[in-house]
This record gives C-alpha cells, structure tokens and sequence, in this order.
C-alpha cells in the first residue's frame, strides 16, 4: 500500500478478476475467469484464522507452515488492486495518426510549395494531392469509427458534441477539411476556373494543419498520462504533418523512383514512432 513498487504486478490476485475484462476487453472477461490464482491464499487465510483459537504447540505448528508457503510464493502478493485497463488505444489510434498526418500534409505542402513559387501545380497534380487527401481522409474516418466500442453512435459525437473535447472539435475539423477537399475537387470535375483552388486553399491550409496537430490537445487531456506533461507535443504533431506530407508529395512530384524509396522509408519510420508514441504512456503505471 505504501510501496507500489513491493510487489510485481501480476493481474492477479483475491479481487483482481475483473483485470482481464475493462474497457475495450470486457468481452474476454469471461473467459479470462480461471486466470485469478486464489488458492494458496483461501489456505493461508485458513491457517491464520484458525490460529487465533488454537493452543501455543498448535500456533508454532501452524506459523512454520505458514512460513513455509510464504517462501514458495516467494513473497509478498497484491490481494486487491485497481484493475489493468490494458492498452485501450491500439493499433486503430496510431494508424489514424498516420493516415490523417497523410490527409493533411500533403494538402498542407503542395499549398505551401505553390506558394513558394517552388512548383508550379498542374491539373494533375493538384488531381493526385486532392485525390490523396480524400482518400486517407476516409480511412481515417474509418479507423475512428472502428475504434469505438459502440462504432453505431458516432453520430452522438456530431449531434450532441461536447466542446470541452478534443475528440469533438477534432470531427468537426476533419470534417471541415473534408468540405474544402471535396470543393477543390469540384473545381477541377466541373472545370471551373483554377483559381478557386487556391482561393480555397486560404482555409484549406490552416484546416490542414489543425487536422494533423488537434491529436496532440487530444491526447494532453488524458492528465493520468505522460502525454499531459509534454508541452511540446503540438510541435511535434505540427513537424511530423509536414514531414509526412513532403514524403508523400515530393515523390509525386519529382515521379522517380528513388523518391518513392525515400519517402516509403519516412512515412514507414513514422508510422513506428506513432505506434510507441501511443502505445508507451499507455503502459505505464497509473502512481
């Protein structure tokens, strides 16, 4: 109790049962039951109740048993803990990272690159960015709904939202973004004048760059987590985006192989720190 650290952390224990059915994994509980190692316990307990009625010779016998059973389990154990919730955010959250970092920051670096006066977007490019954006914006989409226990009332987060979280604004952004993509894309399906694109680009950008950075306020607010205490994580949020979208972009740009390589390797060495940026805190105890 006074020293977290005494004892290993098993997941098992008297009242621990329920470790192995928490949020996300509930639906296992049941067959997790036959997990908890209780006996040598119940008979411990036994021996120090009977004990207490028993006669001095009948005391000594029972505390060398006693200590006996204390040196096989080889020392002392949790009897009740806060259940392990395990890692609620899976694979599905670290992905989404990485699908939406694509969305948004190949839109966010073919704005900034025509700009710049670096590259000079033609209609096929501008086809393959909006194209690229729409698509992994999409996916997206997909993996957060996936990730719900309950995917059939996501629309309670459209309908009824609560501002307080990021989870809410961040659908909202995602779905303003989407709104300036799918525009951008009806400018080029109905040839309308290209300049629109450009024109819409004014909030396309910041949209963009608010759908790769909100992650970074969402996973702050959990304030049991490391997350919270990393100040910097909005930055890092903000130059993995960029990173992601000039992996993406250049490659479709320059049409080499060599690039495609390049930016493979980045966007794959990526997706790896997103999974043990949303893994890790998840692991670590709750002190």
């Amino acid at each position: 109790m006074l020293d977290p650290y005494a004892t290993e952390v098993t997941g098992s224990g008297m009242w621990t049962e329920q470790a192995f059915g928490v949020g996300h994994f509930a639906k296992y509980a049941d067959s997790r039951l036959d997990g908890a190692d209780t006996t040598s316990m119940l008979v411990q307990l036994a021996l120090e109740k009977k004990a207490k009625q028993s006669s001095p010779r009948d005391q000594a016998i029972i505390r060398d048993v006693m200590n006996r059973l204390s040196e096989e389990t080889g020392g002392a154990k949790r009897s009740y803990d806060q259940p392990s919730k395990g890692v609620l955010w899976g694979w599905e959250v670290s992905t989404y990272i990485w699908t939406k970092g694509i969305a948004a920051g190949t839109y966010v670096v073919a704005v900034l690159a025509m700009l710049s006066g670096m590259v000079e977007m033609s209609d096929e490019l501008w086809t393959i960015t909006i194209s690229v954006g729409i698509v992994f914006l999409a996916i997206t989409g997909l993996l957060l709904v996936i990730d719900l226990d309950r995917p059939e009332r996501f629309l309670y987060v459209m309908l009824r939202p609560n501002w307080d979280s990021w989870l809410v604004k961040g659908a909202y952004i995602l779905s303003a973004y989407g709104g300036v993509l799918a525009l951008s894309a009806g400018v080029i399906i109905l040839d309308l004048d290209r300049s629109l694109i450009a024109y819409l680009a004014i909030a396309g950008l910041p949209l963009a760059l608010l759908t790769g950075v909100y992650t970074a306020w969402l996973l702050m607010q959990a304030k049991g987590r490391s997350w919270s205490e990393d100040s910097l994580l909005p930055v890092k949020f903000l130059i993995e985006t960029i990173a992601i979208g000039a992996a993406v972009f250049i490659p479709l740009s320059l049409m080499e192989p060599l690039a495609f390589a390049v930016g493979g390797a980045v966007l794959l060495g990526i997706l790896a720190h997103d999974k043990k940026l949303v893994m890790k805190p998840q692991m670590e105890p709750l002190l």
